[in-house]
């Protein structure tokens, strides 16, 4: 599942569904890293760092997010796949 979102993601860098899935999770999520985890794929996500569902509406938009988890990190929108809590995706904001 991660590389196909990883991938999705990396493929529609300016679409409209990123921008959103951004929007919306950067608005309910707030950035509850440790000042040493830097976010990247692969990475696992520490215990502290509180995770949530991918908004339906974003789950809707973007169907290979059902299913995983959200949190912020340095004004990053990070995607977890929940059962082993690694990043499957990394969105940034568009400067």
């Amino acid at each position: 599942m991660g590389t196909a979102v990883g991938t999705l993601l990396h493929r529609h860098k300016e679409s409209v569904e990123v921008r959103l899935a951004y929007q919306s999770i950067s608005q309910t999520q707030k950035n509850n890293a440790e000042p040493s985890f830097r976010a990247a794929v692969g990475a696992a996500v520490p215990e502290a760092i509180e995770l949530a569902p991918v908004p339906a509406t974003i789950a809707n938009l973007m169907p290979q997010t059902k299913g995983l988890e959200s949190t912020m990190v340095e004004g990053q929108v990070v995607l977890v796949e929940p059962k082993s809590k690694q990043i499957v995706a990394v969105i940034v904001s568009e400067p």
